[in-house]
């Protein structure tokens, strides 16, 4: 049998477990044919890839647009990912240059998640180059951080002290591999501890035990919707679930937590399988009605590589979850201009928020990235 043909014979006879649960809107009643080629995958991902780096902001003083912030730097987590996969030459000598443009220095606050994201960019340049002046000034910094622990609470308020910490739920993307790939390169556990522990304050704060979905911040604990609908940021859960791939991939197999987070992986995946609509996408607002439901391609695509790297590494059912990956993917194909340009990304915000169809962003090509190179993994082990 066909690659292609197995997979036709994933959607046509596993459709129903994958989604026997959802009702309404969210069930998906007939799959969508799936993009199955991998030539055809990789060249979108390159498409996607080369776009977005004839479109970068070089230098700029706006924090949001530093080469060294958390928008571009999810960018190059995305290419990161590719360049790994793929052994691109081309693409890692573009982390290369950016280190050495930079002096492979980490964003300029010394506690913020934001500003740590790049980490893990340059840990990839040393997975690749062996270059130890590759990830030494990050280490240097973490180990101010060691010194001078953060005593502040994760509420969030007006002072906003609390981004001293991972306070907000997007931190847990950008900040503990960065922090956990440090432990793995040097040999020392430290940075590998504090990660852990910062994780489990945050997670304990933030996170709903019964939609087993995370809060933005605190200023949503008690805030609804406009149909009295709990508020769960649909990027917000894709930063969560997809950071939790990349603290696995750090972990070692032995870890003591290493059961905790693949516990957590797995609950927000079988809460998140519940919410895909019907063109493959999820909302912007998770828990919306609907009728009130709005797609989104950054969100989507964090979603679609926490699902089909979930697989790849054996944690979450390929019957199940694999059906829902590909026609989440099937439906960011369409949003994706023929120069390479993914549309329906929601822009910088800390909630859930308009969409517009040829909205972009260096973060959203990055998660497509990523939600591609698990895509085409998935479908090669086949």
């Amino acid at each position: 049998m066909t690659t292609s043909a197995r997979w036709f014979a994933i959607f046509g006879g596993s459709v129903g477990l994958a989604v026997g649960a959802l009702l309404g809107i969210y069930a998906i009643s007939r799959p969508l044919p799936p993009l199955l080629a991998g030539d055809k995958i990789k060249n979108t991902l390159t498409l996607v890839a080369d776009w977005q780096l004839s479109h970068m902001v070089k230098r700029s003083s706006q924090e949001s647009e530093q080469e060294t912030g958390w928008v571009q730097a999810s960018f190059y987590i995305g290419l990161a990912r590719l360049a790994a996969i793929s052994n691109d030459t081309r693409y890692f000598e573009v982390i290369r240059k950016l280190g050495q443009r930079n002096d492979w220095q980490i964003g300029p606050r010394l506690y913020h998640a934001d500003d740590q994201a790049i980490g893990q960019v340059y840990a990839a340049a040393f997975d690749r180059y062996a270059d130890v002046r590759m990830i030494s000034p990050m280490v240097a910094r973490f180990d101010q951080v060691l010194a001078n622990k953060p005593k502040v609470t994760l509420n969030f308020d007006q002072t906003q002290e609390c981004l001293q910490r991972w306070c907000w739920c997007d931190a847990l993307f950008m900040a503990p591999a960065s922090w956990m790939a440090a432990s793995r390169i040097t040999g020392d556990r430290r940075y590998r501890d504090y990660a852990d522990t910062e994780y489990w304050a945050t997670k304990d704060f933030l996170f709903d035990q019964d939609e087993h979905l995370f809060y933005r911040d605190s200023r949503f604990l008690d805030q609804r919707g406009p149909n009295g609908e709990k508020i769960f940021w649909s990027r917000g859960n894709g930063w969560v679930f997809a950071g939790l791939i990349n603290v696995l991939r750090e972990l070692p197999r032995d870890h003591f937590s290493r059961a905790r987070y693949e516990t957590l992986f797995i609950e927000m995946a079988d809460k998140l399988l519940t919410r895909q609509l019907q063109d493959g996408f999820w909302s912007t607002s998770l828990m919306s009605p609907p009728e009130s439901s709005v797609s989104e391609s950054s969100g989507t695509a964090l979603f679609i590589y926490g699902m089909a790297s979930g697989v790849n590494l054996g944690l979450l059912s390929r019957e199940r979850f694999a059906p829902a990956a590909v026609r989440g993917w099937n439906g960011l194909a369409r949003v994706i201009d023929a120069d390479g340009r993914l549309g329906r990304v929601q822009q910088i915000g800390d909630r859930p928020g308009p969409v517009e169809v040829d909205g972009a962003q260096f973060y959203g090509s990055g998660a497509l990235l990523l939600a591609g190179t698990a895509i085409k993994t998935l479908i090669e082990s086949e």
